[in-house]
């Protein structure tokens, strides 16, 4: 199993529409290849941790590096494991704006929730990390 975790800015024009495209072209692509993973968006912000075959990751990585709606895509950590961390999702989604984070304590449950992977590895706690930073700024 390969992981892969990238964060990026997206373009100041994105609309909700653009990001429905984004997660209905990823699931769909994602379920047919075998690839799982999760992805973060706050204050035009993306974080994603992808998971499948290595060729098929690194070769969805270059599509994602060639996409308009975003730019400074940097390459995070990327490395084998043993198992899947978001098995149950081709693409796990999340959005929040300060108000939700701050009515619901995500900050807090967030980083709770990053201790209880089975087994992370330094790209899992990684891009626990850099979300909580997200939400922070």
């Amino acid at each position: 199993m390969f992981e892969l975790v990238y964060c990026s800015v997206a373009k100041s024009n994105l609309t909700s529409q653009d990001i429905q495209d984004i997660l209905e072209t990823s699931k769909k692509f994602n379920s047919d290849n075998q690839i799982t993973g999760c992805l973060l968006y706050h204050d035009h912000e993306f974080l994603q941790v992808l998971e499948g075959d290595q060729q098929v990751v690194q070769d969805l990585f270059i599509s994602i590096k060639k996409d308009l709606r975003h730019f400074n895509v940097i390459l995070l950590a990327e490395g084998e494991k043993e198992s899947r961390t978001f098995a149950k999702w081709s693409m796990a989604y999340l959005e929040l704006n300060a108000n939700e984070i701050q009515k619901h304590g995500f900050i807090k449950d967030l980083k709770a929730f990053s201790q209880l992977a089975d087994k992370p590895t330094h790209a899992i706690d990684l891009f626990w990390t850099m979300a909580v930073h997200i939400l922070n700024d």
